[in-house]
């Protein structure tokens, strides 16, 4: 599922006013921090399936020579979209798909940000909260 001409908002239980990379300690880079990375290096790039298919790959540590299977087996499940993702709800970054599907994450701190949540010609969903 792609969204389009959609704006996803940080969460209302956000714990930041602004945006964050995200690093971790970790030995393995986690699932927010390969977002981040190829949306920071592709803005405007892939779609939510295309970006969730690169990290499934990435985090996995998949062989891109096995790439055509696994993306079959990856689309017949079903996954979280992006209002899931650690992005808008715990590092600041809201998420704009323009009108061919494609992401670009938005610091919440920027004019950008205040401009795409005003715009009535989009759609806006706000980002899954971290508590109930």
């Amino acid at each position: 599922m792609n969204y389009y001409s959609t704006f996803i908002l940080i969460s209302d239980d956000s714990p930041v006013q602004a945006s964050k990379i995200p690093v971790s300690n970790r030995e393995k880079r986690t699932i927010s921090e390969i977002e981040y990375a190829l949306l920071h290096e592709n803005p405007g790039y892939y779609t939510q399936d295309e970006l969730q298919f690169e990290v499934h790959m990435i985090h996995k540590g998949i062989p891109k020579e096995n790439r055509h299977g696994e993306k079959i087996l990856f689309l017949e499940k079903s996954r979280a979209c992006m209002r899931a993702s650690s992005l808008p709800k715990r590092f600041g970054w809201g998420i704009y798909f323009d009108t061919y599907g494609n992401a670009e994450m938005i610091p919440v701190e920027t004019e950008k940000y205040q401009e795409l949540k005003q715009q009535d010609q989009i759609k806006k969903v706000k980002a899954m909260k971290s508590k109930k």
